[in-house]
């Protein structure tokens, strides 16, 4: 079974990459610039190019800032700016962090965010702490120029934004709660079968394509068929499903749906009980409360907001209450059969989550299975694809039924073998840790000497600038005498990075500390598999049919150090 290499993980559109010219250029910062559109300001269609304007505006700054270069570029659409738990924004920070880069540039502060006292401690105590500067283009406002960095200004600046965002939310969420009350639509798109009226966006129209599929499937429905054969009828008709005939139409401008993707059993449901198609508009799913710090979160369906009669209706009533108490039944009758074999006992999914589909990368799902006489004899477990469940050959993925003890066997022999790996390399680590005590003392002494010598060759390249500059040095002899400090400082840079190498080897890797060690060395070869171990050491379980799996074990990166470094030591 093949291990998986750690892919990067996503974020940034380029890595800094330092050059050599770049070195000798101490005053040139490595920029990333940050742009953020709010959940309200997302409403708009028109929301992608408003970020993309966002964003030329950083990158127009940029170039023509002699001491910055572009790095990277982050971004969040449609996050609000009130909480800083944002996937772009936090991909950002961690890439200051680690060195990557040392200046943000934002159009304004606004869209750095509206949390005055999060953002007044990034501002005034974390990005100076780290060495980060801080450029706000629309306020005027950068860290590196004092007569900018007025912090009672920038301080006031972040409160009125966030008492300005806490405003617009609550007026914002009245207006939409009257709307969803008169029976106005505020969604984004209409359900499918519908289109919004292109004169009043607040009403929607029939849409006659789509609605022909949606009468059909509620006739098949009426028919017997199950939401499973529903789906696999569209697809092998080729009729689009909802998000990419969207797209079609212009109505998405997400190129995710510019590829056929197929229909689900979960959209078939979702259509046929949805009130939508009796002409009702219902409304006020979920609750959006970011001027008080809530998250979002779904309301039950007693608290949805329904308004009746407010469009054209799709299918009639009667037809529409008996594919409910369709599905009623077939709810009633899938509960009644829950536990008929529990007498047979019951075994802990201790995998839950952790196996996936090779071909389309869903999770697979845990089939129980009982045969023998009278169909009570024994029971199995097996693992089995829904995405070819509901399909079959259209899914395109390859028929998987695996049985769950024939994977917990093979994942029992893979956890041996590694935890065997990590004694071996535990008792190595040992080894080289009875001496690395005097190796990480040099290595600190030595640092602390390159350190001296490069705060002497800073002084010096000081000296004779101001000897340049009163006249004592000819600009050949200052050109000459910089060139060699230079010189010098990038060979004692190049020493002090391979000592701070071999302090983390030795202090980090070659280590019982190393996470791979501390995870696989204190397991015992022979102890038999829970949830708690499984999920502790795997990362995932790919299958690809029923002889072929990959097992993804956690700490893959820090195994493959720690196997470096040792053969670098010898060892």
């Amino acid at each position: 079974m093949a291990r998986k290499s750690r892919k990067a993980a996503p974020g940034a559109v380029a890595d800094c990459q330092t050059t050599p010219e770049a070195q000798a250029q101490p005053h040139i910062y490595d920029a990333v610039g940050y742009a953020r559109l709010s959940v309200m300001e997302t409403r708009d269609r028109k929301d992608s190019e408003a970020l993309q304007n966002q964003k030329a505006l950083l990158r127009d700054h940029i170039s023509r800032q002699p001491d910055l270069r572009l790095c990277a570029m982050f971004e969040d659409n449609g996050e609000t700016g009130t909480n800083f738990d944002r996937k772009g924004f936090e991909t950002m920070i961690a890439a200051v962090r680690s060195g990557r880069a040392n200046c943000i540039v934002v159009k304004d502060l606004s869209r750095f965010g509206r949390d005055y006292i999060e953002a007044g401690t990034y501002l005034e105590t974390i990005f100076p702490a780290i060495g980060v500067r801080f450029i706000s283009i629309g306020d005027g406002y950068d860290s590196a120029d004092a007569s900018t960095a007025d912090c009672l200004t920038v301080a006031l600046k972040n409160m009125v934004n966030q008492m300005y965002s806490k405003d617009i939310s609550r007026k914002s969420g009245s207006v939409l709660r009257e709307k969803i009350q008169r029976g106005e639509f505020i969604g984004a798109y209409a359900a499918y079968g519908y289109i919004k009226n292109p004169k009043d966006k607040h009403r929607i129209l029939i849409d006659p394509d789509a609605a022909e599929v949606v009468r059909e499937i509620f006739r098949r429905k009426l028919d017997g068929q199950s939401d499973a054969s529903i789906a696999r009828t569209l697809n092998a008709e080729g009729i689009q499903s909802p998000c990419c005939y969207r797209y079609q139409k212009g109505i998405l401008l997400d190129k995710r749906f510019a590829q056929p993707r197929p229909w689900r059993i979960e959209t078939i449901k979702s259509i046929l009980r949805n009130e939508v198609y009796l002409g009702h508009m219902v409304q006020g799913r979920r609750r959006s409360e970011f001027y008080a710090g809530k998250p979002e979160r779904m309301l039950p369906r007693e608290e949805w907001t329904t308004v009746e009669n407010t469009h054209e209706a799709l299918i009639d009533k009667a037809d529409f209450d008996r594919v409910q108490a369709l599905m009623a039944e077939k709810n009633a009758q899938y509960h009644a059969r829950l536990g008929k074999y529990d007498y047979l006992g019951k075994s802990e999914n201790i995998l839950k989550g952790l196996v996936y589909c090779a071909d389309c990368g869903k999770p697979l799902v845990r089939y129980k299975q009982v045969w023998g006489k009278n169909s009570g004899n024994k029971v199995g477990y097996y693992y089995l694809c829904p995405t070819y469940a509901t399909l079959l050959e259209q899914s395109g993925c390859i028929y998987k039924f695996f049985k769950e003890e024939t994977l917990l066997n093979a994942l029992q022999l893979e956890i041996s073998l590694e935890v065997s790996q990590a004694v071996d390399m535990a008792a190595l680590a040992r080894r080289l840790s009875a001496g690395k005590e005097g190796r990480l003392g040099a290595a600190a002494a030595q640092l602390k000497r390159l350190n001296l010598k490069l705060e002497r060759l800073e002084t010096l390249k000081k000296t004779s600038m101001l000897d340049y500059l009163g006249g004592k040095l000819s600009t050949e002899e200052y050109e000459r005498l910089k060139e060699n400090c230079t010189e010098q400082a990038d060979s004692l840079k190049a020493q002090a990075t391979e000592l701070r190498a071999m302090q983390k080897q030795y202090g980090e890797t070659l280590t019982e500390a190393n996470p791979w060690l501390r995870a696989f060395g204190r397991v015992s070869p022979v102890e038999p598999l829970t949830s708690q171990l499984t999920h502790a050491l795997i990362e995932r379980i790919l299958i690809y049919d029923n002889s072929h799996i990959e097992v993804v074990l956690r700490f893959r990166d820090e195994k493959e150090k720690l196997m470096v470094a040792a053969k670098e030591v010898g060892a």
